[in-house]
C-alpha cells in the first residue's frame, strides 16, 4: 500500500469527528432495531385483541414516530459523513496537485 493510502487510512481512524459520528451510527441503529422489534411485537398483540387496544395503539403510535425521527438523524449522519469524506479527498488531492 502506498504512503498517501496508509496516511489517509489512519487519519480516518483517528479523525475525532468520524470516529464520533461512527460511534452515533452504530448506537443509533441498535436503538433503531430495538423499537422495530418492539413496534412489531406491539402490532402482533394488537391483532390479536390482547390487552388494552387504546394503551398498544398509543404505544405504536409514539414508537412509530420515535423510529422515524430516528431514522431521519441516522440519514443525516450518514450524509454528512459521506460529505467529509469528500471533503477531505478534495483536499488531499488539491495538495497533491498543488
Amino acid at each position: 500500500m502506498k504512503t498517501s493510502k496508509l496516511i489517509q487510512k489512519a487519519e480516518e481512524f483517528l479523525g475525532s469527528d468520524n470516529r464520533k459520528r461512527k460511534e452515533k451510527i452504530k448506537h443509533l441503529k441498535h436503538a433503531l432495531k430495538k423499537l422495530s422489534k418492539r413496534e412489531k411485537e406491539l402490532e402482533i398483540k394488537f391483532a390479536e385483541d390482547r390487552g388494552d387496544k387504546e394503551k398498544i395503539s398509543n404505544e405504536l403510535a409514539l414508537i412509530h414516530a420515535h423510529r422515524k425521527k430516528g431514522l431521519k438523524l441516522l440519514k443525516q449522519l450518514q450524509k454528512e459523513r459521506k460529505e467529509a469524506k469528500k471533503a477531505k479527498e478534495a483536499k488531499r488531492l488539491k495538495k497533491l496537485n498543488s
